[in-house]
């Protein structure tokens, strides 16, 4: 009846075979609880398998010892009870591998989600070895005792179960119970059956003809169930990647709002990017986000950000790095200065937006110290302010060390930088000055030596942190006198 080859070699394997690491782990770190979990799903099925082949209880015990690799009953038992003698309360191998067999027992029975292939070739091999035991055919004891364990009521019904066809809710919200002003977002094991299947379609480089294939899949999935985020964000990002902004903020506006009522009306408290299980929630609200401004309905856009920043405090998106941008393209100077207050400064793209910032308050010499910052820590930032791919230096990609999300950065940017009166020509015209241009070449040559490997490295850490230093205060001094 199998058709999927096991690997039965040690424990571990025959547990990656089966997608089971999650129970591999309690069997060691907790073996007692173990032993007791797999002592009553024994008995459960055992007693089903007396009824269903009219033998004694005693004798169903045996043949499920036997069908685990163990010789009777009592070695079975003796071996479970011998979970309570680890002196630090994990279980070594020598108790964990004769167990192998048992992981079947533990495998997911939730009645709506589908099993894995080999993991209905590892309960068919059990059931075989079963009814050979317990002498009757394999498919009462598939039907009756596998089955069973897996809360069907037969065998081909449990191996037709689908995700898809799950009738209770995917998703669900949860309070924090150690703080009462936090809650996340749960999801079935339906749910994350789903999610894999969706991944495999959606995630990754995908051709034309496979991203067809998976907005098929997605569409169809979601006749079948209509309030599966994760798919509606993936289709919303389809409209949006074809061009089709009408259909992509209607489908991300509806399942944002699928979303939302599953959280308690009033709850003003935060959803923490922190949970996996919000980030759905998150990369929603940012691609309505992306929406409004690319709609140029910069109000909501504004609200978006705001409400991403109160849900999720710690930002791990970086809103707050493009929400002055969006103030100053509204011509909100002062709320733009606020906000840009950021506490990490060590950032060429961050400290741009604070030299904007400053520029747009007619602070000349703040403007100036932000610009050379910026452009000294991060060079290829003079590509978006001269919008000319020809200015970096040749063999330099304009770039020390980390390399941050531009084309985010560039996207919300550009109409800020475009938006504040004089900023693009005075930008330009720094640019311009010989000096400027000189220190960063001298940058651009001690970098590249810096870097270099072996023998022909030029320079040091302390030396170019030095170089740097030194020359941003020169063109400080030179730039805010003009």
């Amino acid at each position: 009846m199998s058709y999927l080859k096991l690997d039965y070699s040690s424990f571990d394997s025959f547990a990656g075979d089966l997608d089971a690491l999650g129970i591999e782990f309690w069997y060691r770190l907790n073996p007692e609880g173990v032993s007791s979990r797999l002592n009553d799903r024994i008995k459960f099925g055992a007693k089903i398998l007396a009824k269903a082949c009219n033998i004694q209880r005693s004798r169903a015990l045996e043949c499920f010892a036997v069908a685990l690799a163990f010789k009777n009953w009592h070695g079975l038992c003796s071996h479970l009870n011998s979970a309570t003698g680890f002196s630090d309360g994990r279980a070594p191998d020598d108790w964990v591998e004769p167990l192998k067999f048992s992981l079947v027992l533990l495998l997911n029975s939730d009645t709506e989600a589908a099993l894995q292939p080999k993991q209905i070739t590892a309960l068919e091999d059990f059931g075989a070895r079963l009814s050979q035991q317990a002498s009757c055919s394999v498919e009462l004891v598939l039907d009756m005792v596998c089955a069973g364990f897996c809360g069907g009521e037969a065998w081909a019904e449990v191996k037709s179960r689908n995700a898809l066809n799950a009738n209770t809710p995917l998703y669900q919200f949860q309070m924090d119970h150690s703080d009462p002003r936090a809650g996340r977002f749960t999801e079935s094991i339906a749910c994350q059956q789903l999610l894999s299947e969706l991944d495999d379609y959606y995630q990754g480089t995908k051709t034309q003809e496979q991203l067809h294939r998976a907005e098929k899949w997605i569409k169809s999935a979601l006749v079948k169930q209509p309030d599966f985020l994760e798919c509606g964000l993936c289709l919303a990002q389809i409209y949006y990647d074809q061009g089709n902004l009408q259909a992509a903020y209607k489908t991300i506006h509806d399942f944002i709002k699928k979303a939302e009522r599953l959280i308690p009306k009033g709850y003003r408290g935060k959803i923490e990017w922190g949970w996996k299980t919000n980030r759905v929630y998150h990369r929603m609200l940012w691609l309505q986000m992306t929406i409004y401004h690319d709609a140029d309905w910069m109000r909501k856009c504004l609200a978006s950000a705001r409400k991403q920043l109160r849900l999720n405090p710690n930002d791990n998106l970086g809103v707050r790095y493009i929400y002055p941008l969006m103030l100053l393209e509204t011509g909100e100077v002062d709320k733009a200065a606020k906000a840009a207050r950021f506490k990490d400064k060590n950032r060429g793209e961050v400290t741009l937006v604070q030299a904007f910032c400053r520029f747009a308050l007619g602070d000349h010499p703040g403007f100036v110290e932000c610009l050379v910052t910026a452009l000294f820590s991060l060079p290829v930032l003079r590509l978006f302010l001269m919008d000319d791919d020809s200015e970096m230096p040749e063999g330099d990609d304009g770039y020390r060390g980390v390399i941050p999300d531009l084309d985010t950065f560039v996207r919300y940017a550009w109409p800020a930088y475009l938006s504040v009166p004089g900023l693009q020509q005075a930008c330009i015209d720094f640019l311009a000055d010989p000096f400027v241009r000189d220190a960063e070449d001298q940058l651009s040559v001690y970098w590249k030596g810096f870097w270099r490997r072996g023998p022909d490295a030029l320079g040091t850490s302390q030396g170019w942190y030095a170089l740097k230093d030194k020359l941003a205060a020169s063109t400080m001094e030179r730039m805010a006198a003009t």
